[in-house]
């Protein structure tokens, strides 16, 4: 007898404070798809869908009805229509059967005006009319987690690493468990810790010693110790300004309601006690442009975490690109990237080699600062710069920045594109001849996920905070629904 599983991807990290709402058309930029067309994107990439077409693989008796594909870049709140939209088509598509099983690809951070909270209110309809049917759902390890989700779910299960590595793994350990659910074998159980806690992402990677990654080695040894299903620590993203902000512990075990509760106060105590080496000090851009001389070693990376595309930022904060043209740079330098499309338009019609007065930054908004006005030399232009990423980071999965140009001032390169999409990848610095072996500094807007594939190229990366609506400062930010007392916990370390 085959065995009927629903599919569902929502991908969105809501930055309250991004100049950018989160409409269709900022899906439409990265993923809106429906159906199986939209899936087989998927199809051996390093994503919970990936981890999908391997379960489908595996288990022949199994078949998938694969409905609404959808992931943006983080931006701002999803108006409640969009989201209603979103949530009704879901439900009609379930409609059309019976279902063995339900697999939800989540982010677990996006978020409807007001503050509320997508994926609980998806899920909420969808334990109302399928209170039997084993649900289970992926969540990013930067999920804003509202423990009443939690306990709609039969099985959530979110990514253990950062930069995120691990999508099809965790989507795979989500669907091992749905079957043995399914199966008779497990009997899930859940709780959770939430935190009264607002953590900065920048110092969330496990990639190294941190943390985020002491807590996580901890846990994932406490699982296996203790015979838990899942420990997962969710950071939380702090520029989500809703009700269900902050950081929290998951587990997931077998029938054993009292062990998860356990587990969940222990390994939440422990990243409370792990708080204050959450915090750095985040220097400026000009701090540190006037530590590199001559002697430093090569080619260095300078990222900015308050534009970064992957936390909301809309690539448009000038004062990153402000300091590297007042520093008049010695060496070869690549300013990676203004989201422009009007400016990439202007420098199409004037061609290559054609010198133009730029305004760049602040164009969005001038709450970060105002333009930086410069005459450039149009040195490159590309017609449509997509690739498929070649990094650990989304692994295969095809990225989108539309028309782009590069510009150059003196011997600094700015790389301007028409679409606002973080930029993790090598890909799309050969495509705009950016050449780390004569680049001696790459400014970008990024955090994280940069390392993931970039790390090896550069002898070191620094990260610096500017004016941003992804400020590593969260008392520059205007908060509504997110009370002081969660980010005031820590004393900022600046």
């Amino acid at each position: 007898m085959t065995r009927k599983l629903a599919v569902f991807r929502l991908i969105h990290e809501t930055n309250s404070f991004s100049v950018d709402p989160g409409t269709k058309e900022r899906f439409r930029e990265c993923e809106w798809g429906h159906g199986p067309a939209a899936a087989e994107e998927h199809r051996g990439t390093e994503t919970e869908i990936g981890a999908v077409f391997d379960f489908l693989d595996i288990h022949k008796d199994w078949e998938a009805s694969f409905f609404r594909m959808a992931s943006a870049n983080p931006c701002g709140d999803i108006p409640e229509d969009f989201f209603v939209e979103i949530r009704d088509e879901l439900m009609s598509d379930l409609a059309c059967s019976a279902w063995d099983g339900i697999f939800l690809s989540l982010h677990g951070a996006a978020a409807m005006e007001g503050g509320r909270s997508c994926e609980l209110e998806l899920v909420r309809a969808i334990r109302a009319a399928y209170p039997e049917v084993p649900l289970a759902a992926t969540m990013d390890l930067h999920a804003n987690i509202d423990p009443e989700l939690i306990g709609l779910l039969d099985i959530s299960v979110g990514y253990k690493t950062h930069p995120h590595v691990d999508m099809r793994v965790v989507g795979a350990a989500a669907l091992r468990h749905l079957l043995a659910m399914f199966r008779g074998e497990i009997r899930p159980t859940s709780a959770i810790a939430k935190l009264p806690l607002l953590l900065p992402s920048v110092n969330m990677r496990t990639t190294e010693a941190g943390p985020m990654h002491d807590v996580v080695a901890q846990a994932q040894l406490r699982a296996v110790q203790e015979g838990a299903l899942d420990i997962t620590i969710y950071g939380g993203f702090p520029y989500g300004d809703c009700t269900m902000a902050g950081a929290s512990v998951t587990v997931l075990t077998d029938n054993d309601q009292p062990l998860a509760d356990r587990l969940a106060a222990e390994i939440g105590q422990v990243l409370w006690d792990h708080r204050g080496r959450f915090f750095l000090n985040m220097p400026s851009m000009a701090q540190v442009l006037a530590t590199v001389t001559a002697d430093t070693a090569f080619p260095i990376a300078i990222v900015d975490n308050a534009d970064n595309p992957g936390s909301g930022g809309g690539g448009d904060t000038p004062e990153q690109l402000r300091s590297l043209l007042a520093a008049e740079l010695p060496w070869k330098a690549a300013f990676c990237f203004l989201h422009d499309p009007q400016l990439v338009q202007i420098a199409r019609q004037a061609g290559l080699g054609a010198t133009i007065h730029a305004r760049m930054g602040g164009q969005k908004t001038s709450a970060y600062g105002t333009p930086v006005e410069a005459e450039v030399e149009v040195v490159k232009l590309v017609d449509d710069c997509t690739y498929n990423n070649s990094g650990p980071q989304n692994h295969g999965l095809i990225t989108h920045h539309g028309p782009t140009a590069v510009l150059r001032k003196g011997n600094l390169s700015i790389v301007v594109t028409s679409v606002c999409c973080g930029i993790s990848d090598p890909e799309f610095y050969a495509m705009h001849d950016i050449r780390f072996d004569e680049t001696r500094i790459l400014a970008a807007k990024a955090k994280n996920h940069f390392r993931a594939a970039m790390a090896p190229l550069f002898q070191q990366i620094f990260d610096v905070d500017e004016p941003g609506p992804a400020s590593y400062d969260f008392t520059r930010l205007p908060f509504k629904h997110v009370l002081r007392e969660l980010y005031e916990n820590v004393k900022i370390g600046r």
